[in-house]
């Protein structure tokens, strides 16, 4: 639900939504039109399908398991690698990057990182970044941290760069305030 959607946007379609499906049973079981409803409002209706898709998926293929390896958890309905990542990492433990607008921005930011060139050559590097920057035995703290930070001080609008607390490392920052 939080891809492409403010936190506070989210929180009461979450709620509802949990609360009609408590488990990935109960989703893979509904009709494709009760998910419907109960995702509407959120937008981006594909992501209502891909979920329902693939609760149905973990329930008949993984005994209800979100899978816990990032070949076999990509392979399913509009999970991509950030979505793995995110998963991998937060859910699991897994040392796992991500890598969502937010997170981005502050790489970008933090690191330099050129837009030059065209979008998927920038995403490679971002992600390369994400890879080496990322913490052993911490990705999940770190992966909620960055795209925290993202939303909350490194905005795409008015970063808040005197009040970050990696301002010391972010060459942006550092060339804004003259450091």
């Amino acid at each position: 639900m939080l891809q492409q959607t403010q936190v506070d946007r989210v929180r009461d379609f979450y709620h509802r939504f949990v609360s009609r499906y408590p488990t990935i049973e109960d989703l893979a079981e509904a009709g494709a039109g009760e998910v419907r409803e109960a995702w509407e409002g959120l937008g981006y209706y594909a992501r209502a399908r891909n979920l329902h898709a693939t609760a149905k998926r973990v329930v008949s293929e993984h005994d209800g398991r979100l899978p816990d390896d990032a070949d076999t958890i990509r392979r399913l309905p509009g999970v991509g690698r950030y979505t793995a990542g995110a998963v991998l990492s937060i859910a699991y433990g897994r040392d796992a990057a991500i890598l969502d607008t937010n997170a981005a921005r502050v790489l970008a930011r933090v690191f330099r990182v050129s837009a030059r060139g065209s979008k998927s050559r920038a995403q490679r590097r971002l992600w390369a970044v994400a890879e080496a920057v990322t913490p052993a035995g911490r990705a999940d703290v770190f992966n909620q941290a960055i795209m925290d930070l993202g939303a909350t001080v490194c905005r795409a609008r008015r970063p808040e760069c005197p009040r970050c607390p990696v301002r010391g490392v972010c060459r942006v920052g550092q060339a804004a305030s003259g450091d």
